[in-house]
């Protein structure tokens, strides 16, 4: 017998195997092993095939697919040890004929049909030619997984061969349009609940019927409002008078300190000499109520602090926390972090209601009294204490307990009906919030569960004011990169964008317009875990609240014990950073639409770059995401001119988040050499890229479009264009307002 090749038996398969391994793959540093009995076939079985076991130099498996129907074929691993990290798998594979697509997928069983196989990653070339492809791949960290590699969609026959898995490693990372941007920072938070003992280094004086807090440092007079009311989120513009009383222009330096989630990065600002300026501060604050902020400026060698008060009302869209009385007392750390607003869950007996709500308002804002369904409303309305239920009684969530979780869509809608008149026996004036629901992703992108949509037929939609939807989970796999043929490819990725379409809502609000419901959505309790791997999951779930709230979700939680799963500290913790960022960025914005990408960046799902807009009273909010393996460097056109300038990275292979500012904005001297009215960034892979705008004069259409950055030109050709007599953008009187 030749010791090369030895026909062992014909038996009827659909795939011809060819192992070219009698020991496995060389082991890497994660002690993986792909061994050449392990393999089983799923597929439908046809006429008798040979299989032949062959031996080669490389002593890697090779297999030999042809599938005989659109259903496709596969071959499943042994189950592979937990991977700890993420691994590349390297392989090369020809297509010899037919057509359809080869697949890659990672499986916890081993399924009887190849339908049940969803596919992580596929590729359809567009030649026949053999190419050499690596993947960079993450697997769930908490089981073992197999490995699948299968033939889909169409019939034809395939080679693979050459499979290997060893360790990943990320591209080279180089800095980009942006790189020199200062970074922001900004003072530790105040304590939960701070109140100045005095007026600090300011005064308090009454002009009218106004009462301001003025303070001088360094020649410089300033003077505040005394007190501030902003909405939820929004980057209110403080209007502060600055007078430099003598003749020589002077710098000042302002930071803020606030109640966890205030924010406004440090900068500093010129004032001319002999001259009153108003001057614009942004405050942002998360926490609804009434709270103090400290103010801090330097000039010279000269510091002061003065005390602001700030009134926070509630604004949609908001991002907040789930969570029953029981876990919340023990949560309260972290809910001075996260939270914006609780949706609470009452329990059964309603003498711990009131409670349950006392504490938690006082330091996160508005609270959703959520009541079970199949119960009394109105009896456990009447047993809560009136002034704590007060605090609720714009906002009432309805949750299906245990009994009626395999209720029929029917007789949750019936529930519904009868709960809301209950309740708004009681509370006339509240907005009611169905129970949330399930939907399943699809190809056609976030659809109602069949329980869901009988309830909506049912007449669920008509009852509330808002739909309560819940995602049970995400992908517990994931492609970070693609190499082709040593390159890393310049297309869409299929698992990315396959992310965006099964984890849209178009679909599913196009359900609810059908039945003549235009409701607001709300995302409750969302996943915080799909594969295990940190910071995957938040960019996943990153994605999908930007998404959302881009696609009618008014709000959006999260479980309270979230962090409590996390190993790491809380500051540090991916998920937290997250929530945290993109809850100052998100909150409060209205989502636009069809106003950009005109030409080569359109948004449309399933291309190279995807957007989503946003405007939030003076600023224009800009979330970009990269679905190639490869860096692409964007030209963001504007209409409107920017006074200030933030810049927000959500990274997975460098530090998590990074956030840059500039607080007098001017064009760069690329943009001015290239005669565009543009920001340049550079958009990687495996990133969240933010924008955000704080305008002179905002409008709707404040984004032009989305364009590839022209090529650098190495010599600068003539200054940007002027407007009378002064170049545009750098007149720090024209920026501020100045008078």
């Amino acid at each position: 017998m030749d010791a090369m090749k030895a026909t062992l038996a014909v038996v009827p398969m659909l795939l011809t195997l060819l192992i070219a391994s009698a020991v496995g793959a060389a082991d890497t540093d994660q002690q993986f092993k792909l061994d050449r009995n392990g393999w089983t076939v799923v597929g439908p079985v046809r006429s008798a095939a040979e299989i032949i076991i062959e031996t080669d130099a490389d002593q890697k498996p090779a297999f030999v697919i042809t599938p005989s129907s659109p259903a496709g074929a596969w071959v499943v691993s042994q189950p592979l040890p937990i991977m700890t990290e993420p691994v590349t798998l390297s392989m090369r594979v020809q297509r010899r004929s037919g057509s359809g697509a080869l697949a890659i997928s990672l499986v916890s069983d081993i399924p009887e049909s190849p339908t049940q196989i969803t596919a992580l990653w596929h590729l359809e070339p567009k030649d026949d030619r053999a190419h050499r492809i690596e993947l960079g791949l993450v697997a769930p960290t908490t089981e073992a997984m197999h490995l699948a590699i299968g033939a889909v969609g169409g019939e034809g026959q395939w080679i693979v061969e050459q499979i290997q898995l060893g360790d990943w490693t990320p591209p080279e990372r180089k800095p980009g349009p942006l790189a020199e941007l200062p970074a922001a920072t900004s003072p530790e938070p105040l304590p939960v609940g701070w109140e100045p003992p005095d007026s600090l280094d300011g005064r308090w004086r009454t002009v009218g019927t106004d009462r301001e807090m003025v303070t001088d440092v360094s020649g410089l007079r300033i003077t505040f409002p005394a007190k501030v009311t902003v909405a939820q989120g929004v980057r209110h513009e403080m209007e502060v008078l600055v007078t430099n009383r003598g003749n020589v222009e002077k710098d000042l330096t302002i930071s803020l300190q606030g109640p966890p989630g205030a924010y406004m990065p440090t900068f500093t600002v010129p004032f001319a000499g002999g001259g009153t300026t108003l001057f614009r501060p942004p405050v942002q604050m998360l926490q609804v109520g009434n709270h103090w902020i400290k103010v801090k400026l330097s000039s010279g060698s000269e510091t002061v602090e003065v005390p602001i008060e700030v009134v926070c009302e509630p604004r949609y869209p908001a991002v907040g926390i789930c969570a029953d009385p029981q876990s919340l007392a023990s949560s309260l750390p972290d809910v001075r972090q996260i939270a914006q607003f609780l949706h609470l869950r009452m329990p059964e007996d309603p003498a711990s209601v009131s409670a349950a709500i006392q504490g938690p308002t006082k330091v996160a804002g508005q609270t959703i009294l959520s009541l079970p369904l199949g119960s009394d409303a109105s009896a456990m309305l009447a047993g809560a204490n009136a002034a704590q239920v007060n605090w609720t009684t714009s906002l009432v969530g309805l949750y299906l307990p245990a009994s009626m979780q395999q209720s029929s869509g029917s007789a949750i809608a019936a529930a519904v009906a009868s709960a809301t008149e209950q309740i708004r026996s009681e509370l006339s004036q509240a907005a009611i919030i169905s129970p949330p629901l399930p939907v399943v992703t699809s190809d056609e992108g976030l659809m109602p569960s069949p329980q869901f949509a009988e309830a909506l037929d049912a007449g669920m939609g008509t009852a509330v004011a808002s739909v309560g939807l819940h995602i049970s989970d995400l992908p517990h796999s994931a492609i970070l990169t693609e190499e082709l043929d040593g390159d890393l490819r310049r297309e869409p990725g299929s698992f990315w964008t396959d992310f965006d379409e099964r984890y849209d809502f178009a679909s599913l609000r196009q359900r609810l317009t059908q039945r003549q419901l235009r409701l607001p959505l709300f995302l409750d309790c969302l996943p915080a875990k799909g594969t295990g791997e940190a910071r995957l999951d938040a960019l996943m779930l990153g994605r999908l609240l930007i998404s959302g709230f881009a696609q009618g979700c008014t709000a959006a939680t999260f479980p309270v014990d979230l962090l409590s799963s996390q190993e790491e500290a809380a500051n540090s913790s991916p998920l937290f950073a997250m929530i945290r960022e993109l809850t100052r960025e998100l909150a409060g914005t209205v989502p636009l639409r069809g106003l950009a990408g005109k030409e080569d960046f359109s948004g449309r799902l399933g291309e190279p770059i995807v957007y989503r807009s946003f405007m939030r009273k003076n600023e224009g909010v800009l979330f970009m995401w990269n679905n190639t393996s490869r860096p692409i460097d964007v030209a963001v056109l504007l209409q409107a001119l920017p006074l200030q300038m933030h810049l927000l990275r959500l990274s997975y292979s460098e530090q998590f988040v990074e956030r840059r500012f500039q607080g007098l904005f001017s064009l760069s001297d690329e943009a001015r050499t290239n005669r565009q009215q543009a920001v340049y960034v550079r958009v990687r892979p495996l990133e969240i890229v933010g924008l955000s705008f704080n305008f002179k004069n905002p409008h709707a259409g404040w984004l032009g479009q989305l364009v590839p950055r022209p090529p650098v030109k190495k010599d600068y050709g003539p200054d940007w264009p002027t407007r009378g007599d002064q170049p545009w953008g750098l007149r720090t009187r024209e920026q501020l307002g100045g008078q």
